[in-house]
């Protein structure tokens, strides 16, 4: 398993950034994220009304249920789990990213809820003032200088950009969750990993979710400058001008 952890930094993760910049013509140096354009606006809407639908039918109802059936107590241990599970990824791209900072509050957080928290169940680390970070390939991208390309809303995945959309197989060489456990159980732990986590993400932002897709004009805008107003706001780990953040009550701020 560390020969395979160590071989994520050398050769191939050079090349994997390096094609990587080509295709989305980054600009090395600058680590201001910048506005993505919308040129497969036409493309985006189709798939934003498909999703929409799976969200209609599927989603939204399992959500609920869940929201309903589960007690209380579960979903908190269901969430510190969620959230347990990211760590690894955070910390690799903390550190690729030269934030040292980060990097030592991730490394704290999954030691200590490793073992005082039983492997995440519990959340002792948020207890005793410990801070969370999320950080994935994207944002280091980012921060490499890699531009964002045009936005583009991904089937069943949801809103995104072309380097968001690349950074999504970086996500999974780089997490070393990737290589641990083997046999049945492990497999059936990382198949159901993704559709909780997804059911448990849309219940806990159910009120933010409907909002911009039930009750607004046009939702395809509002998901949209949201999600890019999101993403900036994290690559910048929260250090914003709110000059540059979009004027949602423009209707095409882009």
């Amino acid at each position: 398993m560390t020969d395979s952890i160590f071989s994520l930094f050398s050769k191939p993760l050079v090349g994997f950034a390096c094609a990587t910049s080509i295709i989305l013509s980054g600009c090395a140096g600058n680590t201001v994220p910048d506005q993505a354009s919308d040129p497969l606006e036409s493309f985006n809407r189709v798939t934003h009304s498909i999703n929409k639908g799976v969200d209609t039918a599927v989603l939204r109802p399992l959500s609920k249920g869940y929201g309903t059936v589960i007690p209380e107590t579960v979903k908190h241990v269901i969430n510190n789990e969620v959230r347990y599970v990211q760590l690894p990824l955070t910390f690799v791209n903390s550190v690729l990213q030269g934030n040292i900072e980060r990097a030592g509050d991730t490394a704290v957080r999954f030691f200590v809820n490793s073992t005082l928290g039983g492997l995440g169940t519990l959340d002792p680390a948020t207890e005793i003032g410990i801070p969370e970070h999320e950080e994935d390939f994207g944002q280091t991208l980012a921060v490499w200088g890699v531009g964002s390309g045009p936005y583009v809303e991904l089937p069943l995945l949801g809103p995104s950009t072309i380097r968001d959309m690349v950074s999504l197989a970086g996500d999974a060489a780089l997490n070393p969750t990737t290589y641990i456990g083997q046999g049945t159980a492990a497999t059936i732990a990382k198949a159901a990993e993704t559709p909780v986590r997804i059911v448990d993400t849309r219940h806990r932002f159910s009120d933010l979710i409907d909002g911009a897709l039930y009750e607004s004009d046009d939702s395809y805008t509002i998901v949209r400058n949201t999600y890019l107003q999101r993403r900036r706001n994290a690559i910048l780990n929260g250090q914003i001008d709110a000059d540059t953040l979009p004027d949602f009550d423009n209707e095409n701020p882009f």
